[in-house]
């Protein structure tokens, strides 16, 4: 996948005695670190944005809305792919054209840089079937709810994404990661003093190994499950990088801090 970096920041850089190379913000790479194979028709909700090749992913939450990155949301025009499992099968893939960036939308408070308000909405006018079933009777394409608000967004979480993996290869299967989810201010603890969170992030993270550095696609969903059923809460939007060595927290936008926005928009 495409990698996004942006703006040096001043952060404390890792001792030359261990590393020669200084860590820094940027977009997620898609890499998932110590990820594993989903299963197929796991993760129904997730799509891939293409243009000539995959770019960032997103996550389906009613027939005619994807939710992503603002970051990812730079093309005039690209498809959205869903029911994807193996990257060299479409058998049983739906795809939506976005021919104009009228199709879609970008948070207004978004920098376009790595920080907050890194949330995006591509509208389907043809929308998605969510009832269509493969021939083994799997739904390949569906929908993931947005947080009730009756569940923490912290705790155990699952990422998932198509993203080079530990040897640097591009999978061929939709992977995924078990994710220790965190809040905002623990979060912040574990991470540089002048990293660029806010109160509108959430994180993954697993102290004192590389899981859940920048991993999954930008844009993929960190979701938990529920008694009710999924819930995405968080977006993949930045890490610190190099991905393989950073130790720090993946940080996600946290879905239940725009979701007044979310529910405003698709409305309008």
């Amino acid at each position: 996948m495409k990698t996004f970096i942006v703006f040096a920041l001043a952060i404390a850089t890792v001792s030359a005695a261990n590393l020669d190379v200084a860590l820094q913000p940027a977009f997620a790479s898609g890499r998932i670190i110590n990820g594993y194979e989903a299963q197929k028709g796991e993760a129904p909700y997730i799509v891939s944005l293409k243009s000539i090749s995959h770019f960032c992913a997103g996550s389906i939450i009613d027939e005619n809305w994807v939710l992503t990155a603002a970051h990812c949301l730079i093309y005039d025009s690209f498809s959205v792919v869903a029911g994807l499992h193996s990257r060299n099968d479409e058998s049983n893939v739906q795809i939506r054209k976005v021919t104009s960036k009228s199709q879609y939308v970008v948070h207004e408070d978004y920098g376009g840089g790595v920080g907050p308000n890194d949330v995006g909405l591509i509208y389907i006018p043809e929308g998605f079937d969510l009832n269509a079933l493969n021939r083994d009777g799997v739904a390949s394409v569906g929908k993931v709810s947005l947080p009730s608000g009756k569940y923490e967004s912290t705790g155990d979480g699952k990422l998932f994404g198509w993203g080079r993996d530990n040897s640097g290869a591009l999978p061929n299967v939709l992977q995924t990661l078990d994710a220790k989810i965190i809040g905002y201010s623990e979060c912040k603890a574990a991470l540089p003093l002048f990293a660029p969170i806010k109160d509108v992030n959430i994180c993954s993270y697993n102290a004192g190994t590389t899981d859940g550095a920048c991993n999954g696609d930008s844009g993929g969903p960190l979701v938990i499950n529920t008694d009710a059923g999924v819930e995405q809460v968080g977006i993949v939007s930045w890490g610190y990088t190099p991905c393989a060595i950073t130790k720090y927290p993946s940080v996600y936008t946290s879905v239940s801090a725009y979701q007044k926005w979310i529910t405003e928009k698709i409305r309008n």
